[in-house]
């Protein structure tokens, strides 16, 4: 079923104008007609809507009703991911998305060679890979459209995330006995945490200091295993670990 992620507030006396992208999309690729059914998802939950009125450039659906659909996970994972080469950023999001991700952070870390010194350029990045993360979304049935925050630094992520008192893994090829599963163990019931950060490098790893710098505000340095996973690999690796150990993969 087609999903349109909107407000609750665009919904005015059970009608959702559905419009743009996604309104040719459903006319012009789905071939939507009147009475066909789509999943209108609000900040407050997820509606079975039939299409009662195809517009030159909208669609009119009306609410049926509401369903008890949470395909969310109880914990919230960022993945802070230094920026890759090429438009592996791209497969990075769309992917990660699809496993439950809930936010990303681009990274402009020591060993970054992207290099974004034009703000234009940077706009229109962050505009497509927002579009990539709204598009998987839909694909993989979320409740949500998880968000593509501004670039940050080290420095910069350091110093927002240093007093959440969330779990912050940093996989680093260095480290080589330290895993998820043990640094995840820490996690009791009296002290269970519902935020994670992933941290991974670019191509080239993370500097020493920059490790250094992870550690001094508590982040647990840990390996993904005895093969060298590739930077577009490593933050899936990572967040299905995290979801499986929390028991966020169950059916």
């Amino acid at each position: 079923m087609f999903r349109y992620f909107t407000s609750t507030e665009e919904i005015n006396d059970e009608l959702v104008r559905i419009e743009g992208t996604d309104a040719k999309h459903l006319k012009n690729t789905l071939r939507a007609q009147i009475g066909d059914e789509v999943s209108i998802v609000t900040d407050d939950g997820e509606y079975v809507a039939g299409i009662i009125s195809l517009e030159n450039d909208s669609i009119i659906c009306k609410i049926k009703y509401k369903t008890d659909i949470n395909n969310e996970a109880s914990i919230h994972i960022t993945l802070c991911q230094g920026l890759p080469k090429q438009a592996k950023m791209e497969d990075i999001i769309q992917q990660n998305v699809e496993v439950g991700v809930k936010s990303f952070i681009p990274l402009i870390t020591e060993r970054t060679v992207v290099k974004l010194n034009d703000k234009s350029r940077e706009l229109k990045k962050l505009d497509r890979w927002r579009k990539i993360a709204h598009e998987s979304s839909k694909q993989s049935k979320r409740n949500i459209v998880p968000t593509v925050e501004d670039i940050l630094t080290v420095s910069e992520l350091i110093n927002r995330i240093k007093d959440e008192g969330a779990k912050i893994i940093v996989p680093y090829e260095l480290e080589g006995n330290k895993t998820i599963k043990e640094a995840l163990a820490k996690n009791t019931l009296i002290d269970k945490k519902d935020k994670y950060y992933i941290i991974i490098g670019p191509e080239g790893g993370f500097d020493e200091k920059e490790i250094g710098k992870f550690q001094d505000i508590g982040a647990d340095i840990v390996t993904l295993g005895k093969r060298i996973l590739r930077t577009e690999t490593a933050g899936i690796v990572a967040s299905s670990i995290i979801l499986y150990e929390c028991d966020e993969m169950s059916v």
